[in-house]
């Protein structure tokens, strides 16, 4: 059942809890997705890297993809898992992902049920967990991990989606604006 809006506080899931040290391939993630921006490969490639490995180095992990913003939306990118029904999510009013373009504040999500922004991708998930890709000041997207466990996503999973998120967001520059729009 959802929580009414006047008990539920999002800034109270801008952390996660204590969980396992990360294995030796979720630790070395961001540093082999930062080598593909260092040399230059195509923004949507990279992307399609990231989330490919996130969703193979990271086994609760049902979903993983990537929201850019485009105006006031937010379009779908490269994603690994079933296929979304949502290609398009209004900034600020749907969902958990639209929420966290808005604000710029990651969301660890342990009940998608009891959250009111929760959109709906699928009756087996569980939880989710959002982070916001943001580059000199604007918010470019999101990275979203959904999970059919119930409060799968801990502090490991928070700290190296927030790096992934800052070792890409650079290739979001203006200059890279164009690119991030066919991403």
């Amino acid at each position: 059942m959802k929580q009414d809006s006047t008990t539920f506080r999002p800034a109270d899931l801008a952390t996660a809890p204590a969980g396992p040290a990360p294995t030796e391939p979720q630790r070395l993630l961001p540093a082999r997705v930062a080598e593909r921006v260092r040399r230059g490969d195509p923004l949507r490639d990279v992307l399609e890297f990231m989330v490919a490995e996130l969703k193979w180095h990271f086994p609760a992990y049902a979903w993983a993809g990537v929201y850019l913003t485009q105006g006031e939306v937010l379009e779908l990118g490269p994603f690994r898992g079933p296929e979304s029904p949502h290609h398009r999510i209004r900034i600020g009013v749907e969902g958990i992902c639209g929420w966290v373009a808005q604000h710029a504040v990651p969301q660890v999500i342990p009940d998608v049920n009891a959250d009111p922004r929760y959109l709906s991708c699928s009756a087996s998930i569980r939880s989710e967990i959002v982070v916001p890709i943001v580059h000199e000041g604007r918010v470019w997207g999101v990275i979203d991990i959904d999970s059919e466990t119930p409060a799968a996503f801990t502090q490991r999973d928070l700290d190296v989606l927030v790096e992934l998120a800052l070792v890409v967001a650079p290739s979001f520059a203006p200059a890279s604006a164009d690119a991030a729009g066919r991403a």
